[in-house]
């Protein structure tokens, strides 16, 4: 396998699909785990050269459903058919091997090891003496980093020390390699800067042309419109459209996701405060931010915006005591504020949401109500106990005013949707009773009823009187949320566009500043 996927790279994506056939298809696909049903006679195709948009809300099935397709599950009925054939696919390995590649949403690259190492997993370059040959790994990951715009990532890099984005694109590198027939991606696009998802469609444009066939699953709908040929919808695990992309709206697929009218003309109506609870003078770390100036009031959302690499993740991070400060001031409520690590940041007022729920927020292995109350178990810990009643009502509390789905707090937080999760979390931090709250890509990775929800809690919290820095890689979020957004670029403030001059042009011509 290995030197056909060699070979296969440098002929291009998909050119050995069967042409006039189906790549895959399913028919009157079911699957249940335990009494739950999670798909129901599902059935479609995809042919070489073709995009298919598969959108839905989280638990819709989608993620069942291709891992079925990739050999992950096996459906309880329905058959599956690779190139006119049905098929059993016993393991992923299995379905690699039939040309089948699928990037998951939840990234799993290995942090220790290399880009370069990690871009040539399982199939190690090797020299006349049996060694690895490291300038040819090397090599090869620059090819396959070009290949889908990623060229400005060093192979030799930590992998681990990547930003989400970057390691996004490290795993579609990989997948890309391989040659696939059928490539499944599952949001890859979620953490990615808009010029590295221009790079990104000019891959799949490149793959599409040389018969690769694509399933592309995301909540950018523009964005689904836009690289897709066709649109299918999951709701509750059965298929409720299936169109032509040229004949769907974005209000049409968000009523056929959720079974309700579209609600996503969202606009905040702000009452800022003249209080100031974040000051910001010239603040620098020690590689990433430079000379940062910047307030934030009570009431106010402040957006950050940037390129991946323009510093805002360092920046949240250098304010909540994560990042050393090497320069500058930082005043919490007028109060000198520079802290050595977070709890001392929290102690005064912050609270974080983080980017990567599943990597820096969640504890997957414990419950719901653990995982709220975490941050705040020293108020509920009078005498050194925890206050069993005390966490219990507060975990109540949080799941009615945020919404959040589940059967019981004392549910495994991994068995929440997405959505939930994130709303946990929110629930976290707002049980601290914080001042100043942060955000890092608050809405990552979940569905756009779940995103409608956390735009109303934050913006319920900021008419509170809270302030919040929001970090998001979202254009049309920066612009429904903020009341003022600071775009950084290469580390440093490039300017801070009041909510009346606000425009996608605007935003992304400060981003690009210095960029060649």
């Amino acid at each position: 396998m290995q030197a056909a996927a060699r070979q296969g790279e440098a002929q291009g994506d998909g050119d050995n699909a069967v042409p006039g056939l189906p790549f895959v298809r399913l028919r009157n696909i079911s699957k249940s785990f335990g009494s739950v049903s999670v798909l129901e006679d599902v059935s479609f195709e995809i042919r070489p050269g073709e995009v298919v948009g598969l959108l839905g809300e989280n638990g819709a099935g989608k993620s069942t459903l291709m891992k079925i397709v990739s050999g992950e599950h096996a459906p309880d009925q329905g058959r599956v058919e690779i190139e006119g054939n049905e098929v059993q696919l016993a393991s992923v390995g299995e379905g690699i091997e039939r040309g089948i590649s699928f990037v998951h949403q939840e990234l799993s690259v290995v942090g220790a090891l290399s880009v370069a190492e990690n871009l040539s997993l399982g199939d190690l370059p090797r020299n006349r003496m049996g060694f690895v040959d490291r300038n040819r790994m090397r090599d090869l990951a620059r090819e396959r980093l070009a290949r889908i715009g990623a060229q400005a990532i060093r192979p030799e890099q930590e992998a681990g020390l990547l930003r989400a984005g970057e390691q996004q694109l490290v795993e579609i590198a990989r997948a890309a390699a391989r040659n696939p027939k059928l490539l499944i991606l599952d949001e890859p696009t979620s953490s990615l800067t808009p010029r590295e998802v221009e790079s990104f469609v000019r891959y799949v444009e490149k793959a599409k042309a040389a018969g690769t066939a694509i399933i592309f699953i995301t909540h950018r709908l523009d964005e689904a419109i836009r690289l897709c040929d066709r649109i299918l919808v999951l709701r509750n695990g059965a298929i409720v459209s299936e169109k032509p992309s040229v004949e769907v709206t974005r209000d049409g697929i968000i009523s056929d996701m959720t079974g309700k009218p579209a609600m996503f003309g969202y606009a905040r109506s702000p009452e800022v405060s003249d209080r100031k609870v974040l000051s910001l003078r010239n603040v620098s770390d020690s590689q990433h931010i430079e000379g940062i100036t910047l307030d934030v009031a009570e009431g106010e959302i402040l957006g950050l915006f940037g390129l991946v690499g323009a510093g805002r993740t360092e920046l949240l991070e250098t304010i909540y005591g994560a990042r050393p400060t090497t320069a500058g001031r930082v005043e919490i409520c007028g109060e000198s504020a520079c802290f050595d690590k977070p709890t001392e940041a929290m102690a005064k007022g912050m609270a974080i949401v983080p980017e990567g729920r599943k990597t820096a927020g969640i504890l997957p292995q414990h419950s719901v109500r653990s995982n709220m109350s975490i941050s705040s178990l020293d108020a509920m810990s009078p005498g050194g106990f925890v206050d069993r009643g005390r966490e219990t009502a507060q975990s109540s509390s949080y799941r009615d005013s945020l919404s959040i789905r589940m059967s019981d707090d004392r549910q495994m937080i991994g068995t929440l949707s997405g959505g939930n999760q994130q709303k946990v979390l929110f629930a976290r931090a707002l049980m601290t009773a914080p001042k100043l709250l942060l955000l890092d890509e608050p809405t990552h990775g979940v569905d756009v009823g779940a995103k409608a929800e956390i735009y109303e809690i934050v913006s319920d919290a900021a008419d509170k009187g809270l302030a919040v820095i929001m970090a998001s890689s979202e254009i049309p979020e920066i612009m429904a949320l903020c009341d003022r957004v600071a775009v950084l670029s290469m580390g440093r403030l490039v300017g801070i566009v009041d909510r009346a001059d606000l425009s996608e042009e605007r935003l992304l011509s400060l981003a690009f500043e210095g960029h060649a």
